[in-house]
């Protein structure tokens, strides 16, 4: 989809630092497919900075100051990639100066913080996109199957981000960040958790700091002061349970999903394979038989490849232009944002915590997947 002949989008880029690279990258790559988007000017805390990453992106303008370049007239929209506490303030900054957001995750590390945010949003009208974004080809190809004649209704989920932890020695160890494993990474599959089963309305939480005195990839060495240990379990209105994991303390990396149902389930890079559906009740039409897990009925199915015009920022210019609805707004933001505080809350009480936020799927669930009650299943 070509974005040719759609009105000019100039964005400003808050925060040059290493995830900055990504959403640079993309802009390029829409330009050169004739989409009209680009970055016009960056802000980073020092001059030297937001210099340098102007010049080397050949954007016009430079600010060390985000709220200067919020008034700037020329831009239509900011991606904020500044450190985790200052998201959500500066997204409210953008929502009343009237430019549309991207946020990186995560949304905020205070609640308040981020309801300040949405009354700003609400208030504006504009368009805020909440990372992290979980539109891959396989969570897509995968929404596929995730209906009864594949799986049956579905009776819950698991999903894990966990690895041995960042390994540079910096500042996702240190207290200003405002969190560790839980506003790093926990929010990867809180959001495709979130996805594929909707809003949660209760939660448990156990979150600890296993390793305080901790050796990093990088050869240094830290005194941690962020949670690496954090394991979540969510319940659902129909009583499906989604166990939900991120571990700072593993030797290897995982980073998948398994959605189950009454008779099939779907494995989403987890165990070696990027996409494996079991089904008791048929075979998906593009399957191919795999022994998998010693489980039966297992079938790989191809995974489209990926492509820019299915990334990150042209889910955001499509959403601005009002060509397709935003899959990852604030709505679900703020849901995943409330399963974080109250898991802390959760983990500090050693009480279950209801949950208030709620959202609506973007794809077209049937109505009768999450229910078990209605009949012999």
């Amino acid at each position: 989809m070509s974005g040719s002949g759609k009105r000019s989008l100039r964005l400003g880029m808050i925060g040059c630092g290493q995830i900055s690279t990504r959403f640079f990258n993309q802009a390029e790559a829409l330009n050169a497919l004739g989409w009209d988007v680009r970055f016009v000017a960056t802000c980073a805390r020092t001059e030297v900075s937001a210099s340098a990453k102007a010049a080397e992106r050949n954007c016009a303008r430079w600010y060390t100051d985000h709220r200067q370049l919020l008034a700037d007239p020329e831009i239509d929209a900011v991606v904020i990639a500044t450190p985790h506490a200052l998201h959500a303030t500066q997204g409210t900054d953008a929502a009343n100066a009237g430019k549309h957001m991207l946020v990186e995750k995560p949304l905020t590390t205070k609640w308040d913080d981020a309801v300040a945010l949405q009354s700003a949003v609400t208030a504006s009208g504009v368009t805020c996109m909440a990372l992290p974004y979980v539109d891959t080809p396989a969570l897509l190809k995968a929404l596929e199957y995730a209906n009864e004649a594949h799986l049956g209704r579905i009776t819950g989920i698991e999903a894990e981000l966990s690895f041995a932890g960042p390994p540079r020695s910096n500042w996702y160890y240190d207290a200003s960040a405002e969190g560790g494993a839980m506003m790093d990474t926990m929010v990867y599959p809180l959001a495709r958790v979130a996805a594929l089963m909707g809003p949660a309305t209760r939660l448990t939480a156990h979150v600890n700091t296993l390793i305080p005195h901790r050796l990093t990839g990088d050869g240094g060495r830290v005194e941690s002061q962020v949670d690496d240990q954090v394991s979540v379990l969510l319940e659902y209105e129909g009583g499906q349970h989604g166990n939900v994991h991120s571990i700072w303390t593993r030797s290897y990396m995982t980073n998948g999903t398994v959605l189950h149902g009454r008779h099939g389930a779907i494995f989403m890079g987890r165990f070696g394979q990027p996409l494996v559906i079991k089904s008791d009740r048929q075979a998906p039409p593009d399957g191919t038989p795999v022994e998998y897990l010693g489980i039966p009925n297992c079938y790989t199915v191809p995974v489209p490849a990926a492509d820019v015009t299915g990334e990150i920022l042209a889910h955001f210019v499509r959403a601005i232009r009002g060509e397709a609805p935003v899959h990852c707004g604030l709505d679900i933001g703020m849901h995943i944002a409330e399963q974080q505080m109250a898991a802390y809350e959760s983990a500090r009480t050693g009480r279950a915590i209801d949950l208030k936020t709620r959202f609506d799927l973007w794809w077209p669930r049937d109505a009768s997947a999450m229910t078990l009650s209605d009949g012999w299943h």
